[in-house]
């Protein structure tokens, strides 16, 4: 039994996976396009004016599929064509399969561009930290095209499975591995911030018992930040923490603005409000957290890739910037 299962072993040829995928049925990727450009349009002519060639053209690369497949995709008429109920269903995957060929190219071009830097991080890090600082850095570097796009949960995992060049996101500490690289870019330090308008309604707000007069603003992204604070401040006695919860910071923020209560102020994110007096600072204790906003990327890619490394000195040239100056007002 032993010699029979080792010659029928060298006789079975190994396959190799790729071999194996490659060898799959593939029908004509032109006519699959055209296919489904007439699905989307329901008009041979239509196609062809998006493809560039004539309705004749569209008719036979479908009609070659069809034959390729051995099924009707449309059903036709003298003035009209309609997908058949396996068109329908064949037009529906087309569509995905492009859609991932498409996103997947792009990403590929893009982050293999030496000039394009796919930046990806939180809305409220991108809209009171970063785009207000865009403008010096075009000037400093005009060839580098930003590619800038937002989510309220960017990933390390962003980065390690290349969706983006670069991510920003909140990191409980730095570490720096072969792979992946996550240095501090902004701490996160917070404080109560209010209108003007609402300490002259109400009057000054200096003592524990003075916030129990007003409404607390939370974020939902960070629920604990009144907790925290009012912890780490000695203000463990108030408890009541009644009040307005928003989705966003920003939004916090500006109904703060509004006069509807009191928020959570992180300092690098209120500065410019502070300074401008939209928003006033109370009390002098500032809770400073472990954890931050992070520049994370890829290692291996940074040492390819001047754009990386040109984008992580400048964050990290304002992150000391920010550290020599106090903006607390």
């Amino acid at each position: 039994m032993d010699e029979f299962c080792s010659k029928l072993n060298e006789a079975t040829p190994v396959i190799d996976p790729l071999r194996r995928r490659s060898a799959q049925r593939l029908p004509p990727l032109n006519a699959i396009r055209t296919f489904e450009a007439a699905a989307r349009h329901g008009s041979f002519l239509k196609a062809a004016t998006e493809l560039h060639v004539t309705p004749g053209a569209v008719s036979r690369l479908v009609k070659s599929l069809e034959e390729y497949l051995d099924i009707e995709l449309f059903s036709r008429s003298h003035r009209a064509i309609r997908l058949t109920e396996e068109g329908r269903s064949y037009a529906s995957a087309v569509t995905d399969a492009l859609g991932q060929l498409s996103v997947a190219t792009e990403r590929l071009v893009l982050n293999n561009s030496q000039n394009v830097l796919r930046v990806c991080c939180h809305p409220t890090f991108a809209v009171h930290w970063l785009i207000p600082r865009w403008a010096a850095f075009q000037a400093r570097h005009p060839d580098c095209q930003i590619d800038l796009r937002t989510t309220l949960a960017p990933e390390s995992e962003d980065v390690d499975a290349y969706d983006f060049v670069v991510c920003i996101a909140y990191e409980s500490g730095e570490t720096q591995t072969d792979r992946i690289a996550s240095l501090r870019v902004l701490d996160v330090e917070t404080f109560p911030v209010c209108s003007p308008a609402l300490i002259a309604k109400y009057g000054p707000i200096e003592q524990p018992a003075d916030l129990l007069k007003h409404q607390f603003i939370h974020a939902a992204l960070r629920p604990n930040d009144w907790s925290r604070w009012l912890a780490s401040a000695g203000f463990d006695s108030i408890d009541r923490l009644r009040g307005p919860v928003f989705e966003s910071l920003a939004l916090a923020y500006n109904a703060a603005m509004s006069g509807a209560g009191i928020a959570i102020g992180m300092r690098a994110f209120v500065a410019s409000d502070l300074a401008a007096g939209r928003l006033v600072k109370l009390f002098d204790h500032v809770r400073r957290s472990t954890s931050g906003f992070n520049l994370i990327y890829s290692v291996p890619r940074a040492r390819r890739f001047a754009k990386i490394r040109t984008f992580r000195e400048w964050v990290l040239a304002e992150r000391r910037k920010d550290m020599t100056v106090d903006i607390a007002g």
